[in-house]
């Protein structure tokens, strides 16, 4: 089974683990299994690799853990054994410039191996002056997580039909950037509605000041692969024409269908994945009220209330 049909157990809160002149990097999301740590690291540096506007770089910081040569030329990330000996993972990696945070961005998404009570996590970026920063990490311990870990299709569900005498709207667009990597995690992942070849998941729900980023994983297996990579569903009205789960934020008694932030899918006759990100304001109370629907995949609008902690 697949890292993303299973619900592992929250490893650390997030936000800002490095704060220097040259880089800033914060967790957005850590996630501990028995087969495998994921962590999901986000980086901002107000330099480029030719320097600060274009001037000539800034003087290469040393290597000790790095190998004196390696293909890298963006930020390396790795973990350190018992020995002090670093293991560097290459995960998937994104990148973009110019954004109001700094000059370069970049979030990686990595999957270290299995880790239990503790990890040293060692960052390198020498090109732009940034040193081989270690950063300690509190883990759960193992029995926590062979306990707790779940597949998405046995998970617990506590939802409800959806209330028939909501008023619907359709939402603005977000445009407004959120610094997720300096928020803080408020919920663990959960499954928001399921079928019996399709599920949708709440994979990371980060606050930031009276805004949340609510990242949404829809999964299809099988028949339902086929139906929603296949079939051209028109959208319910009022929600947007997105390829997986459509989500409402529930207030009083309006239900207020959320555009999506950003997003990617992928998928064939087998399998279909999408991820995508929603921002939404902050409850006045300590519980988001959702509604979520995935019409392709035969999921009907259900109501689940997502309780918000600070711990």
């Amino acid at each position: 089974m697949s890292m993303d049909e299973t619900l592992g157990v929250l490893a650390h809160r997030g936000g800002l683990v490095v704060e220097r002149p040259e880089l800033r990097v914060g967790v957005v999301r850590a996630v501990c299994r028995p087969n495998g740590l994921e962590l999901e690291l986000l980086a901002r540096s107000p330099l480029d690799r030719r320097g600060r506007a274009g001037n000539a770089a800034p003087p290469r910081a040393p290597r000790r853990l790095l190998p004196q040569y390696d293909e890298g030329i963006d930020l390396r990330v790795g973990w350190l054994d018992r020995d002090g000996r670093a293991h560097w993972e290459f995960g998937s990696l994104s990148s973009g410039s110019g954004d109001h945070f700094g000059g370069t961005q970049l979030r990686t998404l990595l999957q270290f191996p299995p880790l239990f009570d503790h990890v040293s996590v060692v960052l390198a970026w020498p090109e732009i002056g940034f040193p081989e920063t270690i950063v300690e990490l509190r883990l759960p311990d193992r029995a926590t997580v062979e306990r707790d870990t779940v597949s998405i299709w046995d998970a617990p569900l506590n939802v409800g039909p959806a209330p028939s005498s909501l008023n619907h709207h359709l939402g603005a667009f977000q445009f407004e950037e959120l610094p997720v990597e300096a928020g803080h995690i408020v919920a663990p992942p959960q499954v928001l509605s399921r079928g019996q070849d399709a599920a949708v998941v709440l994979s990371r729900l980060t606050a930031f000041g009276q805004t949340l980023s609510m990242e949404i994983l829809s999964v299809a297996n099988d028949e339902r692969a086929t139906a929603v990579t296949a079939i051209a569903f028109p959208p319910k009205p009022l929600q947007p024409n997105i390829p997986g789960a459509s989500v409402a934020v529930v207030r009083h008694h309006d239900a207020v269908w959320v555009q999506p932030h950003a997003g990617s899918s992928s998928g064939g006759s087998r399998g279909f994945r999408s991820t995508t990100e929603f921002i939404v304001s902050r409850p006045d109370s300590d519980v988001l009220a959702l509604m979520v629907g995935w019409q392709a995949a035969g999921l009907a609008d259900t109501y689940v209330e997502v309780p918000l902690s600070e711990g």
